[in-house]
């Protein structure tokens, strides 16, 4: 960053001079003035503390003697991001719920303020609330993007984010619904189809869908037998918008059972008979929103609450995205290669899949194990048996070998206490 001189001018009757400069702010490419003061006895002297003022400035970066904020900063970060179409919408506004919490404790701090004391004293102080380890790496995330990001403009010197570790985060067990659970709550869900709600747990249990997929789908998304993910619908500030799928490998075409099938022809032919008789053009409406042709998706912050009141009404403790997870883990346990659970999830690769879906029911492990006899040709179980008959051990030395060493080793022992 570079600073120009726009004034030196000494104070009447003291050795004080007050220094004018300027320089581009980098993230606005507005021109920025700033205002200091230096010692000298003459002019020359004044002009060489500006000039080294200004090596000194320059060196350290704008947030050397900055009043832009932390919070301040985080905002024109984001924009920047947001603005360039780095991240989606729904990231953005991810990013500004993260730059809450980061506000909260440090936002009043200059930018030039923000060391490695400050970032763990931070850190320290939300565990010490009963924040979750990850509640903590999230934010954690966002600002050392944004420290990055500011070394590379030159608003500071380094990183503080680099030399500080965030709070370790211990592996959840997924919480998903064993075969007993699911199946109740499919029945559940079955008896109040056609309702929104529904439809979507039985998509949910059945595909392994997103909830903003779900939400997504219309009409013309649905195949013989088949349901294609072209798009999901995502949050920006509360507004639901709709996007492209989460990855490239999100773009997926997944079997249907036929009664959910024959459920949604029939549900699809229902109000396509509402619409003709009211005279109102059908279109290409979403499944569960509104049959107008300016179809409004059913909202996935609704759908989370709709959920959420369901769930306690019938004594399931889970989340909507646990579905997936229950799903998923389902479909490992009954044998499913691990590459083909992927492609139902919409994983960019398998590694993803078997990372969040190693552990398995315990059922499966015990199922698996007749799986290894299956490898041989011969009784596994068999063999051992027989095994377990022969002696546990063959002796090595007779009767009178044994004395013999016993005899040899009291001889010694005595031996060696008469020494």
């Amino acid at each position: 960053m570079r600073y120009s001189s726009r004034g030196l001018k000494r104070r009447r009757n003291t050795d004080k001079w007050d220094v004018t400069l300027s320089h581009r702010d980098p993230l606005t490419g507005k021109l920025v003035s700033t205002y200091h003061t230096v010692k000298a006895t003459t002019k020359k002297r004044a002009e060489k503390a500006r000039d080294e003022l200004i090596i000194r400035l320059e060196a350290n970066g704008d947030a050397y003697d900055s009043k832009m904020t932390l919070s301040d900063f985080l905002d024109s970060f984001i924009q920047y991001k947001e603005g360039v179409m780095q991240v989606e919408r729904s990231t953005a506004d991810h990013y500004r719920k993260q730059a809450r919490v980061l506000n909260r404790y440090m936002g009043s701090y200059p930018l030039c303020d923000i060391s490695i004391p400050v970032v763990n004293d931070w850190m320290a102080q939300m565990m010490s609330e009963g924040y979750a380890a990850r509640s903590v790496l999230k934010p954690f995330g966002l600002l050392k993007q944004a420290m990055n990001y500011a070394v590379a403009i030159d608003l500071v010197r380094k990183n503080p984010c680099d030399f500080c570790k965030p709070p370790k985060i211990t592996r959840r067990k997924l919480n998903v619904l064993d075969r007993a659970e699911r199946t109740r709550m499919l029945r559940l869900a079955r008896d109040a189809e056609p309702s929104p709600l529904a439809l979507a747990v039985e998509l949910a249990l059945t595909t392994g869908m997103r909830r903003g997929e779900i939400c997504a789908l219309r009409w013309s998304d649905i195949g013989e037998c088949e349901v294609t993910v072209n798009r999901a619908i995502s949050l920006d500030r509360g507004k639901a918008y709709e996007k492209d799928p989460k990855t490239d490998g999100s773009y997926r075409t997944i079997p249907l059972t036929k009664r959910l099938y024959a459920v949604l022809r029939a549900i699809e032919k229902d109000k396509q008979y509402v619409c003709r008789e009211l005279e109102v053009p059908f279109g290409d409406p979403f499944i569960l929103g509104t049959p107008d042709p300016d179809s409004r998706p059913y909202h996935p912050t609704q759908l989370t609450r709709d959920f959420h009141a369901f769930c306690k009404m019938n004594g399931f403790d889970l989340t909507f995205h646990d579905l997936r997870h229950t799903f998923a883990t389902m479909m490992i346990a009954g044998g499913t290669d691990v590459r083909t659970v992927a492609s139902y999830l919409g994983h960019s690769n398998v590694a993803m899949t078997l990372n969040t879906y190693a552990e398995v029911d315990p059922d499966a492990k015990r199922a698996a194990v007749g799986k290894i006899g299956e490898a041989f040709d011969m009784d596994l179980d068999g063999v051992f048996a027989e095994e377990l008959e022969e002696p546990a051990f063959t002796m090595a030395f007779t009767v009178e070998q044994l004395r013999a060493m016993l005899a040899e080793a009291e001889r010694r022992e005595a031996a060696s206490a008469c020494a």
